[in-house]
């Protein structure tokens, strides 16, 4: 009976409403409070109308404050700060580069004491005589060996020597343009302060001599 007189009334207000609404306005209307409120009445009625089970759920979110920032005071200028940050990229660069100098130092030794000793075992054995261009061939042998170890040393010495070069050209001209501090602070000379206040006070001797 409800669900009728719920139809009625709507018919009855679509009806004073057709002259400020389109048909395809009303026709909208009256199909949101068909498939709404009329067909799902009956579960509207049971959901408000009666006490529902209500099932709880607590979860516990811990919110952390963010970090306390440091003082202003204690802050540094953005150009600053890039300017430390590359001049301490410099530095680790010119360490690594001394540091693969010295561990190709020690790598180097090893591997021509392999190579000498496997030029020596295609060699005859030890009891076996050699003869004049065995001889000269082993030692040929062992002094190319020699060589090319040298040559990649300094080959490696010599580029790492311009690299560690060029870093330290470029940290000096970081050092040139690096800057300047803001505020920028200008500590006086010894006596500066004391000749601006002579200076001062002459001018103030010489404004009342001429009053």
């Amino acid at each position: 009976c409800s669900v009728t007189a719920a139809v009625a009334a709507l018919g009855s207000k679509l009806g004073d409403y057709q002259v400020h609404f389109s048909a395809d306005h009303l026709l909208a209307l009256c199909d949101y409070v068909h498939n709404t409120l009329i067909r799902h009445h009956r579960l509207y009625q049971y959901v408000l109308g009666r006490d529902q089970d209500v099932q709880l759920t607590v979860a516990r979110l811990e919110v952390c404050a963010p970090p306390r920032p440091l003082p202003l005071a204690q802050g540094v200028d953005r150009a600053s700060w890039r300017h430390e940050q590359r001049v301490a990229e410099l530095r680790l660069a010119e360490a690594q580069g001394r540091t693969c100098t010295l561990l190709l130092k020690e790598a180097l030794p090893l591997e021509r004491e392999h190579r000498l000793q496997r030029a020596f075992l295609e060699a005859p054995p030890p009891g076996q005589a050699l003869s004049r261009e065995e001889l000269e061939n082993l030692i040929r042998e062992a002094i190319r060996i020699q060589m090319e170890c040298l040559q990649e040393l300094l080959q490696y010495e010599i580029q790492s020597t311009f690299d560690i070069l060029d870093l330290k050209l470029q940290k000096k001209v970081l050092d040139l343009s690096a800057p300047v501090p803001f505020p920028l602070c200008i500590a006086g000379q010894p006596g500066q302060d004391e000749s601006l206040k002579l200076h001062k006070a002459s001018r103030a001797r010489k404004g009342r001599a001429k009053k």
